[in-house]
């Protein structure tokens, strides 16, 4: 790893200095001292220190406009970049090129997680006051949880419903910590979650609704170098990958082509 043996806060401003000479192909002491607010004589040792480490004419100095210039002997010195990087480089940014969309809060509390993570480790179920969606007022409900679940954005409670004698997803924010985990049980004997345990193998292609040059857009979005996209998941997930792969939007990009079913062997899930 490059600038390994610097200290961290000088390898974060050389890496720093990696990251903007690939992305913007110049870089001055000044994007130093204005990035991180060192002196003028810290940012010329991070730039020699800098130029000892990167390839024979990867730079050049401009005199005219006082800064160094990546040329194409370039390599970046440091991890291969990523998209990842550009929002920060953005942000810094004299004019304002960069805004985000905030995610929308989504209520986690601690305590439902607690004491629902308790029972699932010692393999209790517990009593909970539960608001779905479907029902118009809460109802209790005794629930044996087995494991969580994220759907890229907020955690699921997977648990045995004794209700609906069945394995359901249970939002944490709907259960009501005031009136809920007053019972605890022994699980006794449940059912397997089967479809914890089966794969489901999506074939994933650009939509037939689009024209040729709308597909070829969408491949190259989505990576699809072969005749599908394959996505592996769990059953269990499959709702989840409908709604966050758009699948059933009013104007998808993507239709699924295919789901089969494998079961989970042996192997995968004593690793898992």
């Amino acid at each position: 790893m490059a600038f390994k043996d610097l200290k961290h806060a000088q390898r974060e401003r050389l890496e720093y200095l990696d990251r903007l000479l690939f992305w913007e192909g110049a870089a001055t002491r000044a994007s130093l001292i204005k990035r991180f607010g060192i002196s003028n004589a810290q940012a010329a040792i991070d730039f020699r220190n800098y130029l000892g480490d990167a390839d024979e004419n990867a730079l050049q100095y401009d005199a005219s406009s006082r800064q160094y210039l990546a040329t194409e002997d370039f390599t970046r010195r440091t991890d291969s970049a990523s998209p990842e990087e550009l929002p920060e480089l953005l942000r810094g940014a004299s004019a304002p090129l960069f805004d985000q969309l905030p995610d929308l809060k989504r209520t986690q509390n601690i305590r439902v997680l607690q004491p629902v993570y308790r029972a699932m480790r010692s393999k209790n179920a517990i009593e909970i006051v539960y608001q779905s969606m479907r029902d118009p007022e809460p109802v209790k409900r005794m629930i044996a949880p087995k494991r969580f679940v994220s759907d890229g954005v907020r955690i699921h409670i997977r648990a045995w419903c004794f209700l609906r004698e069945a394995y359901r997803d249970f939002h944490p924010a709907r259960i009501d910590p005031d009136h809920s985990f007053k019972k605890h049980s022994e699980t006794g004997d449940i059912p397997a979650d089967d479809e914890w345990y089966t794969w489901s193998i999506w074939k994933l292609i650009p939509h037939s609704r689009l024209s040729e040059a709308q597909k070829k857009a969408v491949r190259i979005e989505f990576d699809i170098t072969g005749d599908y996209l394959e996505v592996r998941i769990r059953k269990a997930l499959n709702l989840y990958a409908e709604r966050r792969w758009g699948l059933k939007q009013e104007a998808p990009r993507l239709e699924c082509l295919s789901v089969d079913h494998v079961p989970i062997t042996e192997d995968e899930t004593n690793a898992d």
